[in-house]
C-alpha cells in the first residue's frame, strides 16, 4: 500500500505534499473539497489527467482535513495504490429508490461478494436519511464486514451536498467502496465528549427524526426548561446541547437537533429517535471534545498488537466545527499526535458520520463525533 497527496487552492493550485510516485498505479483517489470548488469540472479534469486509471470519489464538506490541519474552501486528493486489496465500486442514485434503506440495501447487494472486508460510504449529505441507509446496509451483511464513512456537507448551509465517481460530483449520489482480501488491515474508533446532564428519560412520541414528547411531557417545552436563558437563541443554540441517545447494547449516539417547531411543540433530529429509546440532554464541554477526538484514535489502534496505519481518515461533524471554533485544529492535531509524523491524514467535516459503536461491527449514524478509520495493508 502506498499513499500520496495533493492539497489545491485558489491561489496555488494544486501542490504536492506527499510523493510517493505512484501515478497510473493509483486505484482510488479520495478528494475532498469545499462546495463551491470540488463539483467545477477543471478539478475533475485536471485529477483525471494525473491519474489516468484510478477510481476518483468526491464528497463537499464543510471543512478540509489534510495533516494535522483543517482547512476551508480548498480540495485535498488523497491517492491510494492497494497493492494487495482488490476494490469495488457502486454509485447510487438517491432518486431512483423509494427509500434511504432501499439505497443501502442496493449498497449491500451490490458489494456484498466472497472475500469482502469493509465498506466505506460516502453519501449524499442533504438528501439521505442517514440511518435509514445504515439500517438498509446492514440488514443481511456478514458480522464480520466493517461499514464505516460519512455524508457529504456544504459548509454549514445545509441545502445541497454533492458526491462523485469519476466525474465532477452531482447532488443525490452515494458511492461505496468495497474492500476484498485478507491483506488489509481496517480499524475504526468513534467518540463525542460531551457532558450529559439532566434525568434519562423515554420517548414516549415520535416519528422518524421528529420528537415529541419525554416522558409524557411535551419535549420542546422542557428542552427549553433545561435550556434556560439560552432558549431564546434557538434554534442556533441548539447545536450546544444536543441528544444522548441510548442503544439497546448500553452504548450511546449522539442526535444533532436540526429545528424546532413552536406550534407543535417537536423538535427534528438528524437521526431517527425511536419510540421506547431513552435519551438524555448534553451540552458542550470543549476540552472534552478534543479529549473525544484522542479517544476515538486511542479506540481505532492498540499498539501493543497493530502495525502502524499508513492512512488515517477523518470525519468530524460540522457541528464540532462550529462549535469549536478557532480551536477546531486542536482536534485534529490530537488524532495527529497520536499517529505520529508517519502516517498519512485525511478526511473533512460532514453531515453525519457512520461508524460502528463499541465493539459491534453493524455501523450506526453518529451526529456530533470525530469518526476514524485507519488503512494498512500486511
Amino acid at each position: 500500500m502506498k499513499v500520496e497527496q495533493f492539497n489545491w487552492t485558489h491561489d496555488l493550485g494544486w501542490a504536492k505534499l506527499k510523493d510517493a510516485n505512484i501515478g497510473e498505479q493509483a486505484n482510488l483517489v479520495l478528494v475532498f473539497g469545499g462546495i463551491d470548488d470540488v463539483h467545477n469540472p477543471a478539478r475533475f479534469n485536471e485529477l483525471r489527467t494525473m491519474y489516468p486509471t484510478a477510481n476518483i470519489v468526491f464528497a463537499s464538506t464543510a471543512g478540509e482535513i489534510i495533516g494535522d490541519k483543517v482547512q476551508d474552501n480548498t480540495i485535498t486528493a488523497t491517492a491510494v495504490w492497494y497493492e494487495k486489496t482488490r476494490l469495488e465500486f457502486c454509485e447510487i442514485n438517491v432518486g431512483d429508490n423509494a427509500t434511504s434503506m432501499d439505497c443501502g440495501d442496493a449498497i449491500r447487494e451490490a458489494l456484498n461478494h466472497d472475500d469482502l472486508s469493509h465498506i466505506l460510504v460516502i453519501s449524499d449529505g442533504s438528501l439521505v436519511n442517514g440511518d435509514e441507509l445504515v439500517r438498509g446496509i446492514n440488514r443481511g451483511l456478514p458480522s464480520h464486514i466493517l461499514v464505516t464513512g460519512g455524508l457529504a456537507a456544504d459548509a454549514g448551509r445545509f441545502t445541497k451536498t454533492y458526491v462523485g465517481l469519476n466525474k465532477p460530483p452531482e447532488s443525490g449520489k452515494i458511492i461505496a467502496i468495497g474492500h476484498y482480501g485478507s491483506a488489509l488491515n481496517v480499524s475504526h474508533g468513534s467518540k463525542g465528549g460531551w457532558d450529559e446532564f439532566g434525568p434519562i428519560r423515554t420517548v414516549t412520541r415520535s416519528q422518524g427524526n421528529v420528537l415529541f414528547q419525554l416522558d409524557g411531557q411535551n419535549a420542546l417545552d422542557l428542552y427549553k426548561k433545561y435550556l434556560g436563558e439560552k432558549a431564546t437563541e434557538l434554534p442556533g443554540a441548539a447545536l450546544l446541547y444536543p441528544l444522548s441517545l441510548y442503544t439497546a447494547d448500553g452504548s450511546q449516539l449522539v442526535r444533532t437537533i436540526l429545528s424546532i417547531d413552536e406550534e407543535t411543540g417537536s423538535m427534528t433530529f438528524a437521526g431517527d429517535i425511536p419510540n421506547g429509546s431513552e435519551v438524555r440532554f448534553m451540552k458542550a464541554n470543549f476540552d472534552r471534545l478534543i479529549d473525544g477526538a484522542t479517544s476515538a484514535a486511542e479506540a481505532s489502534f492498540h499498539k501493543t498488537d497493530q502495525a502502524d496505519p499508513e492512512l488515517v481518515l477523518m470525519i468530524s461533524c460540522v457541528g464540532r466545527k462550529i462549535i469549536l471554533d478557532s480551536r477546531i485544529g486542536e482536534e485534529v492535531e490530537s488524532v495527529h499526535d497520536f499517529f505520529g509524523d508517519d502516517v498519512i491524514y485525511t478526511g473533512f467535516y460532514s453531515n453525519g458520520e457512520i461508524s460502528p459503536v463499541r465493539d459491534s461491527v453493524a455501523c450506526s449514524l453518529h451526529n456530533q463525533t470525530m469518526t476514524i478509520t485507519t488503512y494498512t495493508e500486511n
